[in-house]
């Protein structure tokens, strides 16, 4: 067999065990097509809810006018250290909330896989389509 028919016979293996590999992936993380398999880097929204979850009451003071906007600058910093005692309790309280909240969401979503893995079991299989 002359070379260049090689290569392609083994680039169509390759190609094939790819696929191969590919499919079997995807039935055992609960996908039936490619078409359902979500778009690499793309969050779901539960990973959205814990990247904003933190909550801080400490974020810089900036100014755009040159004497008047550091005056201001200064009086928000001094402002917001003087009623840090007030403000951080709050923020914790907020951030301890948060992170309940997405620990709801991964429990919930991970529940709801569950059962979906459970119901095609159940249905052999077969997709339930809306009709």
């Amino acid at each position: 067999m002359p070379r260049s028919e090689q290569a392609t016979v083994a680039s169509e293996d390759v190609s094939a065990t790819l696929e191969a590999v590919r499919v079997a992936v995807r039935k055992r993380s609960g996908y039936h097509s490619a078409a359902e398999v979500p778009p690499a880097g793309a969050s779901s929204p539960v990973a959205e809810a814990a990247e904003l979850a933190a909550v801080s009451a400490h974020l810089p003071v900036t100014w755009d006018t040159p004497v008047i906007g550091r005056a201001i600058a200064m009086s928000k910093r001094a402002m917001r250290l003087a009623l840090r005692w007030y403000i951080n309790p709050i923020i914790e309280q907020q951030n301890a909330f948060n992170d309940a909240v997405v620990r709801a969401l991964v429990t919930l979503e991970a529940r709801q896989e569950q059962l979906a893995r459970r119901i095609d079991a159940l249905d052999g299989g077969r997709r339930l389509t809306d009709e």
